[in-house]
């Protein structure tokens, strides 16, 4: 009893289940461009005929495709190139400011936005611009980038007089001029850029270490002491650095320094002293996180979401995945997949209603509910069952603002070994949409196998005088209710099966419906025998009848024994458990 109440009740839940749902992948950027990158300003970068672009990660146009490239983002701000030459500045909105006009170039190929100043290049002579392309500060001779604050210069006497004639000089943000107390500007025989607060400058031959913050001169020692033997001095008070692939060198009586390209100090050997590497600030890398994970398959790549499959391996590539955004290439091309939490796809089957099986086959309705971004055109369902065939030319669509429907008429196949009591089958369906193949769906339905015929016998009462007697029952199908209003007969096979009978009986078909068969040297109290029907590509049925044999008492004057015939009914255990259940 338990096992039949456990049965029924996952029968009963299997039932009332809603068709599977799951979240829905949806192209945020359409598969229609040559290169897609994330960059750390959190834009997409996006390439397509050798012109680049920016979008939102929205999905919507930032900065057209327009450029030969664009720098990464610094302080907001990046460089545009436009036919091989800086064009401009952009901000993080697109706004953009075009420079090409003033003939500006780039003296380093790594220049950004420092402190607030971009270092350009215009007729020989070095300026610095703001975030909104006007010149503030220069004309210089030679400048560095800002670096804590200060840029490293060389700043002329007389300009417009003597342009020949220049000097060392450091200025802050705000354009003002190194200060030192005690030295005039002419006793600065060379300086640095700033890194981490600090730089060398040399006066008056002697070299130092300056403190960005508040003009510190540090003396520089071989050794702990500042006696005039280990002080660093230069051999001229004209130093003449020296240009290698290391960078720019500058050479001492008693020691040497390596400066980079941006005259940062990278080296420093002072006589009698083990090297000194100084180390430059590195930007940290850009830490995400996603909500996508990369499943592979035959070279294919697909997405999963949360441990689950999203999108099956369908991919050429997947490039990078981020937050709730994963890039991706197919057929050559890249686009942007993102995922749609609040909505899902609805498949259902017959209308989710019951399907009793009379034949082979059962013609049902399959649809699909779709959002409405998701347009009918794009989309087609695929079955994953081999016992369900989707009629392609019965396609119908419907559209409105609350969602789309796509409908199929669809042939299923009874399931094997179907029996006529209610069991859950399963079907699974994928919807094809914009390029996409979604996962399997599973639709559960109940079905049953309904009697088609019914067997109807012609006697159910026999005497016979002794075991050597032959029975002969005779039996007609009769068409149900559930038969169509026709004359068809469907190509069957008729069975008869006896139980506790040394040799099976022998059919014989009077008629299309109408049976015999015999039963001869009986022996017992009672046969168990089923007529067995079995339509073309379906599951068998058994009708089972039992036959009673009640001999004659010994004193009875009536030597005959009775034989009686009776079907066999079901267990009415199942329909107990619907009433209590309801």
């Amino acid at each position: 009893m338990k096992a039949i109440n456990k049965l029924f009740v996952g029968i009963v839940l299997l039932c009332l289940a809603s068709p599977v749902n799951a979240q829905i992948a949806k192209w945020l950027v359409q598969p229609t461009y040559d290169q897609i990158k994330m960059t750390d300003s959190g834009l997409l970068e996006v390439v397509s005929g050798g012109k680049v672009g920016f979008l939102s990660t929205e999905g919507k146009k930032v900065l057209p495709m327009a450029y030969d490239s664009i720098s990464s983002f610094n302080e907001g701000r990046a460089l545009l190139f436009k036919d091989g030459e800086f064009y401009g500045i952009t901000d993080l909105q697109g706004r953009t400011v075009s420079l090409q006009e003033r003939n500006y170039e780039l003296p380093y190929e790594t220049a950004r936005f420092q402190s607030g100043y971009l270092l350009v290049k215009q007729d020989q002579q070095f300026y610095f611009i703001d975030k909104n392309g006007y010149q503030v500060y220069g004309p210089f001779a030679e400048a560095y980038p800002f670096f804590n604050g200060h840029a490293c210069v060389k700043s002329y006497v007389d300009y417009l007089k003597k342009p020949e004639e220049t000097y060392y000089d450091c200025i802050d943000t705000d354009g003002q001029s190194l200060r030192l107390q005690d030295y005039d500007k002419d006793d600065i025989n060379f300086m640095s850029s700033f890194n981490d607060g600090k730089a060398i400058i040399v006066i008056k031959k002697r070299f130092y270490v300056i403190d960005s913050s508040t003009y510190e001169l540090t003396p520089i020692s071989t050794d702990s002491t500042t006696n005039k033997k280990s002080l660093v001095v230069s051999r001229k008070n004209e130093i003449q650095g020296m240009n290698n692939e290391e960078g720019y060198m500058v050479f001492a009586k008693n020691g040497k320094f390596l400066f980079d390209e941006f005259m940062r100090l990278k080296y420093m050997e002072l006589l009698g002293n083990k090297p000194i590497v100084v180390d430059f600030p590195v930007k940290p890398k850009r830490k995400y996180t996603s909500v996508f994970s990369e499943i592979t398959d035959k070279n294919r790549k697909g997405l999963a979401l949360g441990g689950k499959t999203l999108l099956p391996p369908q991919f050429d590539d997947v490039l990078h995945m981020e937050g709730k955004l994963a890039i991706v290439k197919v057929d050559g091309k890249c686009g942007v997949i993102t995922v749609d939490e609040e909505s899902n796809l609805l498949f259902k089957l017959n209308n989710n209603e019951n399907i009793g099986f009379n034949h082979q086959f059962y013609d049902a309705k399959l649809a699909v509910l779709m959002p409405p971004y998701i347009k009918c055109a794009s989309a087609t369902i695929i079955s994953h069952s081999d016992d369900c065939e989707i009629q392609i030319d019965s396609r119908t669509e419907s559209e409105n603002v609350e969602g789309n429907t796509l409908r199929y008429n669809c042939r299923l196949s009874i399931p094997k070994n179907l029996t006529d009591t209610l069991t859950a089958h399963d079907y699974f369906y994928s919807l094809k949409y914009d390029g996409l193949l979604s996962i399997p769906h599973k639709v559960t339905i109940s079905e049953w196998y309904v009697k088609y015929y019914e067997v109807e016998l012609s006697n159910t009462n026999f005497t016979v005088s002794s075991i050597n007697d032959t029975i002969t029952v005779e039996f007609d199908l009769i068409k149900t209710d559930v038969a169509r209003n026709d004359e068809s007969n469907y190509f069957k096979n008729i069975e008869v099966v006896a139980s506790n009978f040394s040799e099976q009986p022998i059919l014989n078909k009077i008629t299309e419906n109408h049976y015999s068969f015999q039963i001869f040297g009986i022996d017992q109290e009672r046969i168990n025998f089923s007529v067995k029907i079995t339509e073309v590509g379906c599951p068998s049925i058994e009708y089972p009848f039992e036959m009673v044999f009640v001999k004659p008492k010994p004193r009875e004057k009536n030597k005959k024994t009775t034989v009686t015939i009776a079907p066999v009914r079901k267990s009415t255990t199942v329909q107990k458990e619907i009433i209590l259940l309801e």
